[in-house]
């Protein structure tokens, strides 16, 4: 008997998409996000979905560094929260846990499952990366047509991550501390850029190594950048690493079959054209994903 394929979407990435295009049509809004969410399970053959979204307020980050995502205004976020509300209507399982992020619950769910269910995370952040392993398929959202063999959506392999960022799936959250992230307002540590990261973990294999590493190289080595940077190096790699132990509410994966979802009309077409709202706009596929 083969396993469920559980589809764990981050409704947050997916709802500011579909919040831009629709341009204040909560309906419409409502509808697209519905259309990227079925379209995908369809593509990945997925049997269950559950969508996980950011919760409001300040989260354990802003606590650790005040000044995580501080230039995000929260407008966005205003024009998502209807949209959250149609698509729970639907019946689309959702979660949100008070003091974490989306990606914090995408990740805490896929640990919860991952014994029970053949497990695929959507995202189109990038921060979700890390997890891709054989255990554990990470894909994003291309659009229709536009993915291997017809499909809406992009399968990243461990080569796939390592060719676009110079280093493997694990090491992400280690090399976005050591240079940063600047949709994050992650600051990384000073005269530490993504070309002299991916060297020192290349070289090292692990954040700590490189740490310990300072205490014996040379001064012009340029692993002596981060001497005395150990406990700024700590506390950026708490801020990029995903948790996978959030209090999730009671789920069970009865609870997340995707046939028991109530899907709007205009969010069934497999390989049909995108829904365009009826004031002339840009295609859902011709809208980047916002970071707020």
């Amino acid at each position: 008997m083969s396993l469920p394929h559980l589809l764990i979407v981050d409704a947050q990435s997916l709802a500011g998409r579909a919040a831009h295009v629709a341009d204040g049509d909560v309906t419409n809004g409502v509808r697209l996000w519905c259309q990227m969410a079925r379209g995908a399970a369809l593509d990945a053959g997925a049997s269950h979905l559950v969508a996980a979204w950011d919760h409001d307020g300040p989260t354990f980050r802003h606590a650790l560094f005040p000044t995580y995502k501080h230039r995000r205004t929260g407008g966005m976020r205003a024009r998502i929260a209807p949209i959250r509300t149609g698509v729970e209507q639907t019946g689309v399982a959702s979660v949100s846990v008070e003091q974490f992020e989306g990606d914090d619950s995408v990740a805490s769910l896929m640990a919860r499952f991952r014994t029970h269910a053949r497990v695929t995370l959507l995202s189109n952040d990038s921060d979700l990366l890390q997890f891709v392993s054989d255990g554990v398929e990470v894909a994003t959202y291309v659009g229709a047509g536009k993915g291997p063999d017809g499909t809406r959506i992009r399968a990243w392999s461990a080569d796939d991550v390592l060719a676009k960022f110079g280093v493997l799936p694990p090491l992400l959250p280690a090399l976005r501390a050591l240079c940063g992230e600047e949709g994050d307002d992650i600051p990384g540590v000073p005269r530490i850029g993504k070309g002299t990261a991916v060297k020192l973990l290349k070289r090292w294999k692990s954040l700590e190594k490189a740490l310990e590493a300072t205490e014996f190289v040379s001064h012009r080595d340029e692993t002596a950048k981060l001497a005395g940077q150990q406990e700024l190096v700590r506390l950026m790699l708490q801020l990029t690493t995903i948790r996978q132990d959030v209090p999730l509410p009671p789920l069970e994966l009865e609870h997340c079959v995707l046939d028991t979802v109530r899907w709007p009309d205009g969010s069934t077409a497999r390989g049909a054209s995108v829904v365009h709202r009826v004031a002339a706009g840009p295609g859902l596929e011709d809208v980047p994903f916002p970071e707020d």
